[in-house]
C-alpha cells in the first residue's frame, strides 16, 4: 500500500515512523525542513502528563504514547522521555483539581492526592493556599521536542521511508488519493494529512484556527537553582486565580520553563506569517503567574518565542478518516505533543484498514460533518 503523509512534525513523523515499520510504502512531505521552527513540535521540550484534563480518552493515548516513546529511544539510542513526576495543585473546587482527580478515577490511572501541607513538603518552591490540593502524576515528565521529531523521521526512513523535505503539496484532490507536487499528479492509496497549523488551509472546513502562541522560559532566582531543576521541580500544572500555569523544572544547564493555559496573545494568524519578533505583551501573563507561584524564579522572561498551534472550538482534536482515501490530524490545541506516538500508530492503523490499538472516539472529524465524505 502506498501512503502519503503531508507534515512531518510531531504527529507526522511518528505516522511516518509507524506506516514503514507496518510496512506500507511511505512517502512524506514537509514544506520546510525537518525539525523546522516554523510549527508547532519545535524547542527543546515538551510537557509528558496522564491526568489529562482535557478528555478521559486521553489517558490511554498518553500512556500508549510512553510505551512508544520507549521504543522509539532504543532505536535512536538517545533519552527522549524524561520522568520527573509532577502536580496539579490548586483550590480544592477549581476546576483544574475537580477534573484532575475526575479522570485520574475514571482512567484508573495511579496518583496521590496531597493536601497543602503535604504540597508545601515535597514542593515547597510553589506557594499554595491553606485550601490547596495537590493530585501527584508519577509519571509525568519531560519530552526532548526536536530530538524526538527527528528520531521518528529517521525511524521512518530506517524502515524504507522516502521523505521529501522542503516539499509543498496542494491538497486538492487528496479526497481521491491524488496530490499535486510540483506542477505533477501523484496517486496513493491513502493519505494522511497531519499538517499541523496549515491543516486547516489543506483540509478546509475542518474547523481548525492557527494560532501563535508563546514559549516562555525563566532563569532562577539566586540561591533557588536546586529547588527549581526538574528533578525537583518536575512537571506542574497550576490553578493561580482565574488562569492556569503548566510549566517544568530546569534540565541540566537550561532554564524554567513555564506557560499560561490561555493568553490574549494567543491569536489568530496565516501560518505562514509566524515571525520570531516578540512585544513587551508577549510573556506579561505568565510573568505575573510565576511571581505568584513559582517566587524563586526571577518573573521577567530570560527567553520567548512564538510558536503554533491548531485550535478548535471544542478544545479537542481532530483525528481519523473524513474519506476512503484520506484522513486527517489536526487541531493540537496546545496538548498534542505527549500523545503524538500514540497518535502516529492510530493514524497508521486506519490507514491500512486495522483496528486501532487505543481508540479515539472523542476526536472523530464526524463531528466536523462539512469534511466528512465517508
Amino acid at each position: 500500500m502506498r501512503v502519503a503523509v503531508v507534515g512531518l512534525g510531531a504527529w507526522g513523523s511518528m505516522t511516518a515512523w509507524r506506516l514503514a515499520a507496518a510496512g506500507a510504502d511511505v512517502v512524506g512531505f514537509e514544506a520546510h525542513a525537518i525539525g523546522h521552527d516554523r510549527g508547532s513540535s519545535h524547542g527543546a521540550t515538551r510537557l509528558y502528563r496522564r491526568l489529562c484534563v482535557e478528555h478521559a480518552g486521553l489517558v490511554p493515548l498518553a500512556e500508549r504514547s510512553a510505551a512508544l516513546w520507549r521504543d522509539l529511544e532504543e532505536r535512536a539510542g538517545e533519552r527522549l522521555l524524561t520522568v520527573t513526576g509532577g502536580v496539579s495543585v490548586g483550590p480544592a473546587d477549581s476546576v483544574l483539581v475537580r477534573d484532575s482527580l475526575a479522570v485520574a478515577t475514571a482512567a484508573g490511572v495511579s496518583h496521590e492526592v496531597l493536601d497543602a501541607t503535604r504540597v508545601r513538603e515535597r514542593w515547597p518552591m510553589l506557594r499554595v493556599a491553606d485550601d490547596a490540593v495537590g493530585v501527584v502524576d508519577p509519571a509525568a515528565g519531560i519530552l526532548a521536542a526536536e530530538p524526538s521529531v527527528l528520531a521518528a523521521a529517521a525511524a521512518a526512513r530506517a524502515a524504507g521511508a522516502t521523505l521529501r523535505e522542503g516539499t509543498r503539496v496542494d491538497a486538492r484532490d487528496a479526497a481521491e488519493g491524488v496530490l499535486h507536487v510540483a506542477g505533477r499528479r501523484e496517486r496513493f492509496d491513502q493519505v494522511v494529512i497531519a499538517a499541523g497549523a496549515w491543516t486547516g488551509e489543506l483540509v478546509p472546513g475542518l474547523g481548525v484556527t492557527p494560532t501563535r502562541t508563546l514559549v516562555t522560559w525563566f532563569a532562577p532566582r539566586r540561591g533557588h537553582e536546586q529547588e527549581l531543576s526538574a528533578q525537583r521541580l518536575g512537571v506542574v500544572v497550576a490553578a493561580v486565580g482565574d488562569a492556569w500555569m503548566w510549566g517544568h523544572g530546569a534540565l541540566p544547564g537550561g532554564l524554567v520553563k513555564l506557560g499560561p493555559a490561555d493568553d490574549p496573545a494567543f491569536v489568530p494568524i496565516r501560518p505562514d506569517d509566524l515571525v520570531g519578533s516578540v512585544d513587551a505583551r508577549d510573556g506579561a501573563l505568565v510573568s505575573r503567574l510565576a511571581a505568584a507561584a513559582l517566587p524563586g524564579v526571577d518573573s521577567t522572561p530570560a527567553h520567548v518565542r512564538p510558536c503554533m498551534y491548531g485550535r478548535t472550538a471544542d478544545h479537542q482534536f481532530v483525528v481519523g478518516r473524513v474519506g476512503p482515501r484520506l484522513l486527517v490530524a489536526g487541531g493540537c490545541n496546545g496538548h498534542g505533543f505527549k500523545h503524538a506516538a500514540a497518535i502516529g500508530e492510530h493514524l497508521a492503523e486506519l490507514a491500512l484498514g486495522e483496528v486501532p490499538t487505543v481508540p479515539m472516539p472523542f476526536a472523530d472529524p464526524r463531528r466536523v460533518a462539512s469534511v466528512v465524505d465517508a
